[in-house]
């Protein structure tokens, strides 16, 4: 187990099978632990590079570190980048800056900065820079440049750093933030930030007798080991190194006095004043007497601390060795190619996994024969383009079929030229085919959220889930379970898949459903379900459910339903989830507007058996509303009557206008008796008069102001 042991493997396999990424609780499920626990294991792995985080809403998600190999990082990198040695010579310069100012790399390597095609960059003030970052410091700065006519912006970075030979240097970085300054021009650029990559070294003169002891020493021996010069004098060197340090010391330097060309005597340890152990590089030679050359008089020599060296030397073998295990794990296929030949230098074990062939096959074959195999005709059109440009080469897509099942990939093709004769193309390649699968499923997730915003009843909206809840998960089944006057949930529709009649209160899914929150049983988590649990689809090894709430209630559930395991990603998760919500939210739309129908329709058949004329005028004086019985008294139907003007249409002539002003006086809110009763006559279809008593009542809106009367009248 992981929590016994420490051991990483499982969850390392875990999210190796889930290139998709998994969150802490999923990691926790799949493995039985404490989900604090699987927090803290990621914390480590997270610090120790081994994985990397994305966060996706709340939740967070895990994935295995990618990294690409070292000899292509500086032309993978966007920004430019340029060696310089202490001589202000050029010593190497990446494609991004060689893009950038359109020149080759004779142009620039081998010349002084001034004078390559660099000089653009140069300014007053480079020079001073270039020396403090000799002398140890980080330098950065904001370069302005006019190129093309057009202002362009670069943050500048010089870093101190050691050559090969040991000679100090410095790298240059450019970083075009053109963009970013345009569009942030008011806020100021902030201080930057000084960091020392390599310590500057300084070399110690010394000399010994025969006997090795020191009879000179330079005061540069204090800032190296901490020791005064006088602390060393008469002693020897061997005697501040470990003992087994010490023997091996003096049987070198003894063996150095036949090589008249000098010697060096790499990494021996020593002891600092303060206890601390460096490790240093003794060179010298043996100082013969003149006249007779074989007389022995002592050594001559320098020393010089390689603890900052030894240890990057050391940094860089496991760095190697990390980046082969990190280039044999990621998901992404990895090959190297020779540009010319297309035969296979290396291949990772996800590019063995994804052609089916191991290694040593592969380096029976060209690529070419490969990428014919399985039809990627774009992989093969780049491999061709960056074999002739040199530059670099996307493929965004690519339809391939690798034994008989289609795949989408997207890929990177980058040249790398280690010399004439040692040129090589490095292609990643992504399996994109399910992120293909997942935009059809998001576009499909669209299309049902537009379809289900134009219906209004919960029945118009079942038939279009029923057809593309499917599609959308990759559940091969679906059913519609509504609430019964029994308190249970009664089978409704299906699609595809044997479901039970009904889920009882009684049972556990029952209980699930009541809390109205959707739930995924996948491979892991239908172990949960206790073993007498009747699941709602027979042989069902996956599960959705998916309440519909209405008034804080579950009144309805959708289940989806696979015979087939299926391990959901994230995305997928959060889509279903989503598509969750939705229904929830277009059902309980749909619900409310059925309750207001009805509400609507039982209020409107009271009014039509009132047994008096009821209209409804807003403040305009138009009728809104006639009731069954007023279009019975007047001759009107409501149809002929709705949007006219009521003083003008039915009242008569003779008392029209004193109405109307009454009227005016009732919605000015003048008339302060909301039941004002009085006689009135109404003119009907056939011209004809009829006397009516009348009550008013007023129509006040929510913030209390008057939107019009309802009036009743009884005929007299």
């Amino acid at each position: 187990m992981v929590e016994q042991t420490g051991d990483f493997s499982e969850i390392l396999t875990l999210l190796r099978e889930n290139p998709r990424g998994m969150s802490v609780t999923e990691i926790a499920d799949a493995t039985h632990l404490n989900r604090n626990t699987i927090a803290r294991y990621m914390d480590n792995l997270l610090v120790s590079g081994r994985v990397e985080m994305r966060t996706f809403g709340k939740a967070k998600v895990f994935f295995l570190s990618k990294r690409v190999p070292v000899s292509a990082m500086l032309n993978l990198s966007s920004e430019m980048v340029l060696l310089i040695d202490a001589d202000l010579k050029a010593i190497q310069a990446n494609e991004s800056l060689l893009s950038f100012l359109s020149a080759e790399t004779d142009d620039i390597v081998g010349k002084y900065v001034y004078d390559s095609a660099c000089k653009t960059f140069c300014n007053d003030v480079l020079t001073d820079q270039i020396r403090a970052a000799l002398r140890g410091e980080m330098v950065r700065s904001e370069l302005r440049l006019l190129k093309n006519g057009t202002n362009c912006f670069l943050d500048q970075r010089i870093y101190p750093m050691v050559l090969s030979d040991g000679r100090p240097g410095v790298t240059v970085v450019w970083d075009d933030i053109t963009e970013n300054v345009n569009s942030e021009a008011a806020l100021e650029q902030s201080e930057a930030m000084f960091r020392r990559l390599v310590e500057t070294i300084h070399d110690v003169i010394w000399s010994m007798d025969e006997t090795f002891g020191i009879q000179y020493i330079s005061p540069q021996l204090t800032e190296v080991t901490g020791y005064l010069p006088e602390d060393l004098i008469g002693r020897k060197l061997s005697e501040f190194m470990p003992t087994g340090a010490a023997s091996r010391f003096e049987w070198e330097l003894a063996s150095a006095v036949s090589r008249e060309n000098g010697f060096t005597l790499p990494e021996f340890p020593f002891i600092c004043k303060d206890g601390r152990k460096i490790y240093c590089e003794f060179s010298g030679s043996p100082v013969l007497l003149e006249e007779e050359e074989s007389i022995f008089l002592g050594y001559n020599g320098a020393l010089r601390d390689v603890t900052d060296r030894r240890d990057a030397e050391l940094g860089a073998k496991r760095w190697k060795r990390f980046l082969d295990s990190v280039m044999n794990n990621i998901p992404a296929i990895i090959t190297v190619i020779g540009m010319e030949s297309r035969e296979y230098y290396y291949v990772n074990k996800s590019a063995e996994r994804f052609l089916q062939k191991s290694r040593a096959e592969l380096s029976l074959m060209t690529s070419k024969e490969i990428l014919a195999k399985i039809g990627s005709v774009r992989l093969t059109e780049a491999h061709d383009t960056v074999a002739s440009t040199g530059k670099e080469v996307r493929v965004p897509e690519d339809r391939i079929v690798v034994n008989g099942e289609t795949r989408y990939i997207s890929a990177r093709v980058i040249p790398m030229k280690l010399s004439v004769d040692r040129q090589y193309l490095l292609t990643i390649v992504n399996d994109i085919t399910e992120e293909d699968a997942d935009r059809q499923r998001q576009m499909m997730s669209r299309e049902l959220a537009f379809i289900l915003e134009g219906v209004s009843t919960t029945q118009e909206m079942w038939d279009p889930l029923l057809d593309m809840l499917p599609k959308i998960s990759g559940f091969e089944s679906v059913a519609v379970y509504q609430r019964s006057i029994f308190d249970d949930y009664t089978l409704f529709r299906a699609k595809n898949g044997r479901f039970i009649p009904a889920i009882h209160t009684d049972s556990i899914i029952h209980r699930i459903i009541r809390k109205g929150e959707p739930v995924i049983f996948d491979k892991h988590r239908m172990k949960l379900l206790p073993e007498n649990t009747i699941s709602p689809m027979d042989q069902a090894k996956s599960l959705i459910l998916m309440p519909v709430i209405f008034e804080s209630r579950a009144v309805a559930c959708v289940i989806l339903g696979s015979k087939t395991a299926l391990p959901l990603d994230t995305v997928r998760r959060t889509l279903l989830l989503s598509t969750a919500f939705q229904i929830s939210t277009v059902a309980s739309r749909c619900l409310v507007q059925e309750e207001l129908r009805r509400e609507r329709d039982r209020t409107r058949s009271y009014l039509d058996v009132a047994g008096v004329l009821l209209v409804v005028v807003n403040r305009d004086g138009n009728v809104e509303m006639l009731n069954r019985y007023g279009t019975k008294i007047l001759g009107y139907t409501e149809a002929d009557l709705m949007g006219k003007n009521w003083f003008t249409t039915v009242i008569p002539e003779h008392c029209s206008q004193k109405r109307f002003e009454s009227f005016q006086k009732i919605i000015a809110g003048n008339i302060h008796d909301d039941d004002h009763v009085y006689e009135g006559a109404v003119r009907c279809k056939d011209g004809t008069e009829k006397l009516l008593r009348w009550r008013n009542t007023l129509l006040r809106e929510d913030c209390g102001s008057i939107s019009g009367i309802v009036s009743s009248g009884e005929v007299i």
